[in-house]
């Protein structure tokens, strides 16, 4: 049998739209959960200062009732990455090793991921050792046997309820383990030519997403694979016409796309409103990754200049950050109401802020890289 290639394409400009992308999501929780109120005119000034900036961002970029933007973009990002070496293999007939894909699929989520879900678990302990009435930890700490079988064992993504167990984000990378697990028949039925094929299964699977809306929690199944699957489809797809060399995005493409998004949240609400701007937000997201990779070959000597390395860092550190921050940000916020007995904004900023980095650093380069090292300067295979 064929093995995995040793040096898939490495695209810079993705590792800049991931670092950006891990950025606003650990931003977007570093303002909404410093919860403390801010006393004085230059702590009144900065907490509105945050938050006037998160209130643009929402508007621009949010479909609200659904995922987070960036979300969907990672889910964009891991479609294309993933499948598009899988394009040149087919290309040059080799076969492929699934057992080795499994194996790599998991050195690089599930090291991190339990590093995460132990993380998540603290917080739950810290709560139960010393309680303090907060109604971002209570949330966060809820916890049942079920929920940390579902978290540990990796089946959260086939959960149908909300899991937090300290750390809800895991679930979407439950979600996405599940997606993982099925590659190997999406590849089967893609080099058969039934892309159509497929499309119109995300597409039902998106429907049938609605249909349950009234039986289960819209949060769960905005975040299943019913939902995020189309996402990831659509990723893969511009994989393979960009290998196909059939891709030409012009940069008004996307501005068109990001317009039409913006139409559709000024409507009044009706049903699946939220599912069509969450599915114009991937293509928006698909139109950027497109485009980004053409850009890329254009113009290599980007690829050194000091804004590029400080955002192409930060997408190497990704799922790291990604992982890891909720329960930091959470342990921070409860040390300082219990062991430091203090409610000030300032601090609680400031250490979330330090915290969540610095655990992110130490996670990435002693959990993540001793256990998925990338080929040289390789990284097209990363995930967000």
């Amino acid at each position: 049998m064929g093995r995995l290639s040793a040096n898939p394409q490495r695209f810079w400009s993705l590792d800049i739209l991931r670092g950006v992308c891990s950025l606003t999501v650990f931003a977007n929780h570093w303002v909404l959960w410093a919860n403390f109120p801010p006393c004085g005119i230059w702590e009144t000034a900065l907490h509105k200062l945050l938050s006037d900036v998160y209130g643009i961002f929402v508007a621009l970029t949010w479909p609200t009732g659904g995922q987070h933007p960036a979300l969907v973009c990672f889910f964009v990002l891991s479609g294309f990455c993933v499948h598009y070496p899988f394009e040149g293999r087919k290309a040059c007939g080799e076969s492929i090793s699934w057992s080795r894909y499994f194996v790599r699929r998991a050195q690089r989520i599930l090291p991190v991921y339990w590093v995460g879900s132990l993380l998540g678990l603290l917080v739950v302990g810290a709560m139960h050792w010393r309680w303090v009435f907060d109604p971002l930890l209570i949330l966060h700490s809820a916890v049942s046997p079920g929920q940390i079988a579902a978290r540990f064992g990796v089946f959260s993504g086939l959960w149908p309820k909300e899991v937090f167990v300290g750390n809800y984000i895991l679930n979407t990378v439950g979600v996405e383990v599940l997606i993982y697990a099925l590659y190997p028949l999406f590849f089967f039925l893609t080099s058969a030519g039934r892309w159509r094929l497929v499309g119109v299964a995300v597409v039902l699977m998106q429907i049938t997403a609605l249909a349950l809306q009234p039986y289960f929690d819209p949060y769960v199944l905005f975040a299943s694979v019913l939902v995020m699957g189309l996402f990831w489809y659509i990723g893969a797809l511009v994989a393979h016409l960009h290998f196909r060399r059939r891709l030409n995005i012009r940069g008004w493409w996307i501005g068109g796309a990001w317009a039409l998004f913006l139409a559709v949240n000024m409507t009044p609400v009706f049903y699946g409103r939220n599912t069509i701007r969450q599915g114009i937000w991937a293509a928006v997201c698909a139109l950027l990754v497109g485009w980004l990779v053409n850009w890329e070959a254009r113009n290599q000597e980007k690829r050194e200049r000091p804004w590029s390395r400080v955002f192409q860092w930060f997408g190497g550190i990704s799922y790291s950050l990604y992982a890891v921050h909720t329960p930091v940000i959470l342990l921070a916020n409860w040390t300082c109401l219990t062991l430091l007995d203090s409610r000030d904004y300032r601090l609680q900023l400031a250490s979330s802020l330090v915290s969540s980095l610095v655990v992110t650093v130490v996670v990435h380069q002693f959990i993540e890289r001793r256990f998925y090292r990338l080929p040289g300067a390789t990284v097209a295979e990363a995930r967000h």
